[in-house]
This record gives C-alpha cells, sequence and structure tokens, in this order.
C-alpha cells in the first residue's frame, strides 16, 4: 500500500493549527472614543522568564493604533458566554465608528496593573505591558510581557480550528 502525499494550499494547512480565542483590549476604558476590544485567535506565548505573550494584528485595524499609542493591552479569554459578541461585535464591527463594549453590553471593569479596559465576563484576563512590535508580512505582532493574570469564572476557554470556535474539553 504506497503513501501518496496530497499538497494542501499553506492557508489551508496553517486552519489546522489550533489557536486561542480572545478579545484584546486596549486603550482609556473611560474614554469611549480611545478604547476598543478586537476578536484575535493569532495569539502564544513566546518566553517563560519573563512571561511574555504575542499577538498578531493587522495596522489596518483600530485595535493595532491604540496599542501602539497605549503601549499595553489586555487579552480577555472567550468562552461561550462570550462567543457571541466575540464574533458579532469584537470580530466584525470597526471601533472607529463604534463603542463596541457599548454594542455588546459589556461595561468595560478595570484592570489591576493597566489602564486598558479588560472583559469582567471573561474566564481568564491576562494584562500585558508592551515591549516590543515586529511588523511580519501583513500583520504586526505585539509582544507583550504579563503584568498581571487572575480568573474570574470557572467558564471552559474556547479555541479556533478550522475557521470555527470549539470546546476544550
Amino acid at each position: 500500500m504506497g503513501s501518496e502525499v496530497l499538497e494542501l494550499d499553506p492557508l489551508e494547512a496553517l486552519s489546522h493549527i489550533p489557536h486561542p480565542l480572545v478579545v484584546v483590549t486596549v486603550g482609556d476604558p473611560d474614554n469611549t472614543e480611545k478604547r476598543n476590544g478586537m476578536t484575535a485567535a493569532w495569539i502564544s506565548r513566546v518566553s517563560w522568564d519573563p512571561p511574555l505573550v504575542a499577538v498578531a494584528i493587522a495596522p489596518t485595524r483600530y485595535t493595532h493604533e491604540l496599542i501602539s499609542t497605549f503601549r499595553e493591552f489586555a487579552l480577555n479569554i472567550v468562552s461561550e458566554r462570550l462567543l457571541d459578541v466575540a464574533l458579532k461585535v469584537f470580530g466584525s464591527v470597526s471601533g472607529r465608528e463604534q463603542d463596541k463594549f457599548k454594542l455588546a453590553g459589556i461595561e468595560p471593569g478595570k484592570a489591576k496593573k493597566i489602564r486598558a479596559p479588560i472583559i469582567r465576563e471573561a474566564p481568564i484576563v491576562i494584562e500585558c505591558k508592551l515591549v516590543s512590535a515586529i511588523r511580519t508580512g501583513d500583520h504586526t505582532v505585539f509582544i507583550g510581557k504579563v503584568v498581571a493574570a487572575y480568573r474570574n469564572n470557572e467558564d471552559k476557554p474556547l479555541v479556533w480550528l478550522l475557521s470555527e470556535p470549539h470546546r476544550i474539553e
């Protein structure tokens, strides 16, 4: 029995890599024109010591502009409770045009060590201070040092795989 290799389109092959699903929040929690949240799946931890995470964001996004300005951001892990607003509001509406928090019916919470708003309904929040920004093709990879992390509830995180959310069991 021969083994035949099936060639894949690189983008199709990359869709088989599971990613955490988060809402990246940034800006001034009290200023509806200078705060934003964006659903993202291209994130990864990149160092143990110090604890660093990376998130890739297209330069055209308002979140990109605000991270560059405020130099900090929060990663709000998405659970089923947040999935609808993560996809339909934070993942598809422009924050330049509307306050996504108000549209989603979410009151922005105060972070513990950064200025960015957080989502209290997220099971886990990871607060980061920007340490580096690297242009990589059509995205910028923002690397943040984790300065605070906490659990808000026992909801299970979701992952993004094959262009849709999946539960972690």
